[in-house]
């Protein structure tokens, strides 16, 4: 009994081998009589064994018997399994080849194994619960509700730290505990590390953004010692910039994928945000003025700020924001119709996309450069891209194409135009889909970003092509390859 009691499921193996010692049934019932181990219902009626269990208590009793044929009795016995819920009940059928000794001692040995199963249980609604509370937190954080965030986080560990430094690690979805145990020992348990809730094989880790002196950064040893684990890392960001951080490492995580050393931190270059961010607020503070403005009519329809988190999020990771937000897919569309409606873009359209994108991302740009006066509000975006600034961003950041061929050209263009839909693209290169994936895939390389997945870096191309465009006087989607020229 010892034997069986020992195997893990809460005494079901123990149970089985009573019962047919018993030549009938023996399991745990709760007390109204209701079956809790095992699966088999007993031979009896429940409402024999709910009279019973309901006299034992009123005598206080740790026996008893009920049932008035031999054959039909059932012998009840107390478990004491002192779980702190109400603990169970042994209860055996036509217990006469049994002896009242190993009836006794079966009793003990399944209140162990019950205790023991009640506590795995625990632990693991424990786990699950503290899971969710740090995505909840990491949302939070991603939507810069900083007090939220850090009052949420207070009742876990380790503390937020004020700066920090975002790592996506992405392996086999079996293998994230093992990652998340490993980056705990690796950072000390200071790092706040979270189950992506988004894509079921990427770990999230927020380290501090000053570790130990000396010690080896985390996503060198996540990949040395993990094996088949790629990792990327962004800058050493403010708290609240957590999205930019994160947005950072998921495009560093798509270079490290063609890397042989299956990490990478991200390349830093001034953001278009950041090198508009102080002229084009008023732009900004425009298109979203109706979002930001919103009241909702009803007490229970989202607010200004979840209609903006839901921008934000669908921008990102389009379609896979319902996981993110944790709402369903048709809450999701409804959120962006309304949003559609409020800032009058078309959202289908990859150019609608990308301006309200950069409208977000300006309105939160962490230190807006001023590089002069600000636009007109009635500017649009053309305008805020024939900036000097702007100019200078977008040759940039198209800079890595003059090196590769007009290939590539043609295919970013293409696949842009297209809205970044493979199955079009391919067809207007003439190619298959896999050999349209590899040029992607090649541009990613090139352009140290994340083009294939979200978040991807195509809206940021976009604008770097729409703005070469306007430096060359064009002003429709054919002007020359991006790949062309000095662009």
């Amino acid at each position: 009994m010892h034997r069986l009691a020992a195997r893990g499921d809460g005494g079901a193996a123990l149970l089985d081998w009573l019962g047919r010692r018993a030549g009938s049934w023996a399991g745990l019932v709760d007390r109204s009589g209701a079956v809790l181990l095992p699966a088999d219902p007993p031979p009896v009626d429940r409402a024999l064994l709910a009279r019973g269990l309901a006299q034992m208590r009123e005598r206080g009793l740790p026996v008893f018997v009920v049932g008035d044929e031999p054959a039909a009795q059932v012998v009840l016995l107390a478990v004491d399994a002192a779980t702190g819920a109400p603990d169970p009940f042994l209860a055996v059928v036509d217990p006469r080849r049994v002896p009242a000794a190993l009836l006794s001692d079966a009793a003990v040995l399944l209140a162990t194994a019950w205790a023991a199963q009640h506590a795995r249980r625990t632990a693991a609604r424990v786990q699950h619960t503290e899971s969710r509370c740090r995505e909840a937190v990491l949302h939070l954080l991603m939507g810069q509700h900083l007090a939220t965030a850090r009052q949420l986080a207070s009742a876990l560990s380790p503390a937020l730290s004020e700066a920090t430094r975002v790592h996506v690690i992405e392996t086999g979805s079996d293998r994230r505990g093992e990652v998340v145990a490993r980056c705990s020992e690796l950072t000390g348990g200071n790092a706040w590390i979270v189950r992506c809730p988004v894509y079921s094989r990427h770990v999230i880790v927020l380290s501090p953004g000053a570790p130990d002196p000396g010690s080896r950064p985390l996503d060198e040893c996540i990949a040395a010692e993990v094996d088949g684990c790629t990792v990327g890392a962004g800058d050493v960001v403010a708290l609240r910039d957590t999205a930019v951080g994160y947005e950072q490492a998921f495009h560093a995580l798509a270079v490290a994928r063609g890397r042989p050393e299956r990490w990478a931190r991200f390349d830093a270059t001034l953001d278009l945000a950041t090198v508009v961010g102080g002229v084009g607020l008023a732009w900004a503070n425009a298109v979203l003025a109706p979002l930001v403005g919103y009241v909702p009519a009803r007490a229970g329809d989202p607010d200004a700020d979840e209609l903006v988190m839901t921008a934000r999020s669908w921008l990102w990771l389009s379609t896979a924001a319902s996981r993110h937000l944790t709402i369903h897919r048709n809450t999701l569309a409804l959120r962006v119709r309304r949003i559609e409606e409020l800032v009058g873009l078309d959202l289908t359209r990859s150019e609608h996309q990308a301006a309200l994108d950069l409208a977000l991302r300006v309105r939160s740009a962490p230190r807006p450069v001023h590089s002069g006066p600000p636009l007109d509000p009635a500017a649009d975006l053309d305008d805020l891209l024939r900036l000097p600034g702007a100019q200078r961003w977008a040759a940039a950041a198209l800079h890595p194409l003059r090196r590769s061929g007009p290939q590539l050209g043609a295919t970013l263009r293409e696949w842009l135009a297209s809205g970044a839909r493979l199955s079009r693209t391919a067809e207007a290169l003439g190619l298959s889909v896999a050999g349209t994936r590899k040029r992607i895939e090649r541009l990613e390389q090139v352009f140290q970003r994340s083009l294939l997945h979200s978040p991807s870096a195509r809206h940021d191309l976009l604008l770097a092509v729409r703005a070469t465009e306007l430096r060359h006087g064009q002003h429709d989607d054919a002007g020359d390859d991006p790949g062309d020229g000095d662009g």
